[in-house]
């Protein structure tokens, strides 16, 4: 089991740290461990060769020598990438950390000793462990991964939407100049060239996804038997392969432009054109109720394909029509080319939402375990800043520098855990009030840090850390109410909703005006604490001018994120 999670391990995190440190030590080890027998006898005098016991051992070790040279690696890449690629240096440091705290090291270390004391079923045991524990670390590294694949995913879709949207006005285009009652032989040449068109987008969406096309000729074949002449063996070799002669426009009723939108899969084969009639003569052995059994087995992806094959067929189907002078037929199956390319659209956008809420399920839950480590490490501060506060009439000067030092240092790993939250928050771009309270909390973060390393712990420090453990935990709690309801929406969601595709906002309008709202009355009470603090009509103490400063600028940029709400609103 050792040497599949090492070579997967190394598979996940070549792309990140530029190596391939475990290319070929994994069929080693492979090639001379112990059947799985023998390893499993639990006794340590199993039947093995002294001189295959070493060859093991020393095949662990030289593992474990390249599991520490990636880790080493690892630390250094994000380091290197901390200020180009925030995201990828935050993965490297919990790699690292998780590494250690699960002490990935020390377990090859005691492999390494069953071995060589010939405990296989101890060494085994333990190697399932270790075996589990790079698993979790490989599922780490995976993660940017994902991200990388749902935003290439994300951009392909979106390129595929915009050439559907534009076969979808040509088409209409088509078809209004066909009611129109325009030249046939020209309409026949245009709608000649939208159906290439949308053969190669079909096809160009099967080469990129990998999705096969479902078989089409039982479907087919099915169609044209109820109506004469309607073999496809008798059509010409146009591009649909196997595609039936224009008797296929006999069957109608099972045309596939009026039962599918109800329900978008309703057969075996979800973009069949023959719909419910093809249970008559189906080919297949499987009862009649087999076909709702199928639909999950197909993918909005080939739904896609499907109804972009199908347009096609009603658009070949049009310009034979259309050839024929048969304008009121090639009208119909116009029609029925733009129902299926919108259906097709739909199936798109439907995959774009999913995009977009799987990201932001990753996105929150990855901002909810950020802030509750910043709020459990601003709370322990603000602990301490009040301890040493009670303590300051009391404690020597120098006692009070080092704790106000060591303080400041924990405050600033805080800041920085802000500011990745912050780049997290500005690549979404779809909040306005939420970056600006992250802002404001990392801004005051700063000013904490700098007092306690000046050693000041009075009312004013305090006030600052209450006021970004206040941000803090408010920040939480929308963040869990936005993944909470996320989670929610596709528990119940049995149809994809309407609205634009992969525009869903990292949390709702309402939070938002939550969060201003929020800042604006932090803004007040600071107002009335610094009024409290002022003898007469005019503040002179520098620390407290150089507080009313930074409050009005803060509230200027308050009053700009509320605009730049209004306005996203309009």
């Amino acid at each position: 089991m050792l040497p599949r999670s090492i070579r997967n391990s190394s598979r996940a995190v070549s792309w990140s740290v530029g190596l391939m440190l475990f290319a070929a030590a994994p069929q080693q080890v492979a090639a001379q461990a112990p059947p799985p027998a023998a390893a499993g006898a639990a006794e340590p005098t199993a039947e093995v060769p002294s001189s295959g016991d070493a060859s093991l051992a020393q095949s662990e070790a030289q593992l474990k020598q390249r599991y520490d040279r990636l880790e080493l690696l690892a630390s250094r890449l994000g380091e290197l990438s901390a200020a180009t690629q925030p995201r990828r240096a935050a993965l490297l440091r919990e790699l690292i950390s998780q590494s250690r705290g699960r002490d990935v090291a020390g377990q090859f270390d005691r492999v390494i000793e069953a071995m060589e004391q010939e405990s296989y079923s101890t060494a085994l045991e333990r190697q399932n462990a270790l075996e589990a524990d790079l698993q979790k670390l490989l599922d780490l590294l995976l993660q940017e991964d994902r991200d990388r694949q749902i935003e290439s995913q994300r951009k392909r879709i979106s390129r595929y939407l915009q050439d559907l949207n534009r076969l979808i006005r040509l088409q209409r285009g088509v078809k209004a100049r066909t009611d129109a009652g325009d030249d046939a032989a020209r309409l026949a040449e245009d709608q000649q060239r939208v159906g290439q068109r949308t053969k190669q987008l079909g096809d160009e969406i099967e080469e990129n996804e990998n999705s096969p096309a479902p078989a089409r000729s039982p479907d087919a074949g099915q169609e044209t038997k109820p109506s004469p002449g309607g073999d496809p063996s008798s059509s010409p070799p146009e591009p649909m392969p196997g595609e039936p002669d224009g008797a296929e426009t006999k069957p109608q009723p099972g045309s596939p432009g009026q039962p599918q939108p109800q329900s978008p899969s309703p057969e075996a084969n979800p973009g069949s054109p023959a719909g419910e009639p093809s249970d008559q003569q189906t080919p297949q052995p499987g009862p009649p109720q087999s076909p709702p059994n199928q639909p999950p087995q197909t993918t909005p992806i080939e739904r896609a394909a499907e109804r972009l094959r199908q347009a096609q067929l009603r658009m070949e189907q049009a310009k034979q029509r259309l050839e024929q002078a048969q304008r009121d037929g090639a009208a119909d199956e116009q029609t029925k080319a733009v129902e299926q390319l919108e259906q097709a659209k739909a199936e798109l956008e439907r995959i774009l939402r999913q995009l977009r809420e799987e990201e932001l399920e990753r996105m929150l839950a990855t901002l909810e375990a950020r802030f509750r480590k910043m709020l459990d490490a601003q709370i322990e501060v603000y602990d301490e800043t009040k301890k040493l506060d009670a303590a300051a009439n009391k404690a020597p000067a120098h006692e009070l520098e080092i704790a106000g030092s060591r303080l400041s240092r924990q405050e600033a790993t805080i800041v920085r855990e802000a500011d990745r939250a912050l780049v997290l928050l500005r690549e979404d771009g779809t909040s306005v009030a939420f970056p600006e309270a992250i802002e404001q909390a990392r801004d005051d973060m700063q000013a904490i840090a700098e007092r306690l390393q000046n050693a000041k712990f009075e009312m004013i420090t305090q006030g600052l850390e209450e006021d970004v453990i206040e941000a803090l935990e408010e920040t939480l709690a929308s963040l869990q109410k936005a993944l909470q309801d996320l989670r929610d929406q596709q528990a119940r969601q049995g149809q994809p909703g309407g609205g634009q595709p992969g525009q869903q906002p990292l949390v709702d309008k309402l939070a938002e005006l939550r969060m201003i709202r929020a800042l604006q009355k932090r803004v007040n009470d600071r107002t009335v604490q610094y009024g409290a603090m002022i003898d007469g009509e005019q503040a002179f103490q520098a620390d407290l001018l150089e507080a009313l400063d930074e409050l009005a600028l803060r509230q200027q940029r308050i009053f700009q994120a509320t605009r730049d709400l209004d306005r996203n609103e309009e």
